[in-house]
């Protein structure tokens, strides 16, 4: 059943703007910093390859400054001084995190945990843990004896490889970690989210394993199963509304591919079909979630594989509309929330007038 949205349309916004155009191919992670400039990690054709990092002024955008060799997406701390991203893969996987110091505008920090990240404050994070080594042998998976992360890396702050892989909490002044949810092997984590008051962790793999967990002692307060199957699911992108304390999950399926669940019990409150919402607009068989953010009000943004944007409602209203003809992987909402920018697959980004808070 759809329960959300269960009413008509709202007006479609105006066409969307393009405010940059020399963008890599891929936009991964997008955010303004309080001073107003916007953050932009930019993606290479091929994954080996790490991407940049660039501060766009707040008045036209141009490129103030520049920072190569990081991976999206990225978190940026509640103060604006620290952003986490992504580091090197190690054997074509993802195995360390770099900490930049916004300040000076260098790495920091090359740490031997990865994402998901989550900022508990500008002194604590949230990672994970690498996991063990695998490698393909006959009659299935075999896990090696190492983790997935560099020797030099790990050896440079060893209380960050915890006994066994897991999510954990990270002291960046001591590198020193409380471990909070352990990883399963070929499930890791993909997604992380924080209550409003930061004392729970919500996390979600791609076949849509779903946890929530007390920061404080670590104590599992529910979880949801993973699918057993591809089409039954799966997660790429999660966010939590702040006004009503749901829970939804964009991804990939056949039935589905957006689950509202209620944070506090992980009841499941409704799914829906995206590409439902957006028939009509898109001559496109399949329309995916690749990112999805709330606006402080409750205004919820998606941003799917084939350029529309679908904004979702307090009142359960909706609307869908084109911005741009690729896949959007990155959402930023302006200070004042009037305005949306958006980047992924095309090379630039685009802003969009939204309605007022």
């Amino acid at each position: 059943m759809e329960l959300l949205p269960r009413s008509g349309p709202t007006a479609p916004r105006a066409a969307s703007t393009v405010i940059a155009k020399d963008t890599v191919p891929y936009v991964e992670f997008l955010a303004f910093e309080p001073r107003g400039s916007l953050l932009v990690i930019e993606a290479p054709n091929h994954a080996r390859e790490t991407g940049r990092l660039r501060r766009r002024s707040a008045t036209h955008f141009e490129i103030e400054a520049e920072l190569m060799g990081v991976r999206g997406p990225g978190v940026l701390s509640p103060s604006g001084r620290w952003l986490l991203t992504g580091g090197a893969l190690l054997a074509g996987e993802a195995a360390c995190c770099q900490v930049i110091d916004l300040n000076t505008f260098q790495v920091a920090h090359t740490l031997p945990v990865m994402r998901p990240f989550a900022w508990m404050d500008d002194e604590d994070f949230i990672a994970q843990s690498p996991n063990w080594k695998t490698a393909l042998r006959d009659g299935g998976v075999a896990q090696a004896e190492t983790r997935r992360v560099d020797p030099a890396i790990a050896a440079a702050a060893p209380a960050l490889l915890t006994p066994e892989p897991s999510m954990v909490r990270v002291a960046l002044a001591t590198l020193r970690c409380q471990s909070l949810l352990p990883t399963r092997l070929l499930d890791e984590e993909r997604c992380a989210v924080l209550s409003p008051d930061r004392s729970v962790l919500y996390t979600a793999t791609s076949f849509a394993r779903i946890s929530a967990v007390r920061i404080a002692d670590g104590t599992l307060l529910w979880q949801r199963a993973p699918s057993r199957l591809v089409t039954e699911g799966t997660v790429v992108a999660m966010a939590l509304d702040p006004t009503s304390n749901r829970l939804l999950t964009v991804g990939g399926g056949v039935s589905h591919d957006m689950l509202v669940l209620d944070a506090a019990s992980g009841t499941e409150l409704s799914r829906h079909s995206l590409g439902t919402l957006a028939r009509g607009i898109t001559g496109g068989t399949s329309t995916r979630g690749d990112a999805i953010r709330f606006r402080q009000d409750g205004l919820g943004i998606i941003g799917t594989s084939n350029g529309l944007i679908i904004e979702l409602g307090r009142d359960g209203r909706w609307c869908a509309y084109k911005a741009g003809g690729r896949s959007l992987r990155a959402i930023a909402f302006s200070a004042d929330g009037a305005s949306l920018i958006v980047g992924g697959a095309e090379k630039n980004l685009r802003a969009i007038a939204l309605p007022q808070v």
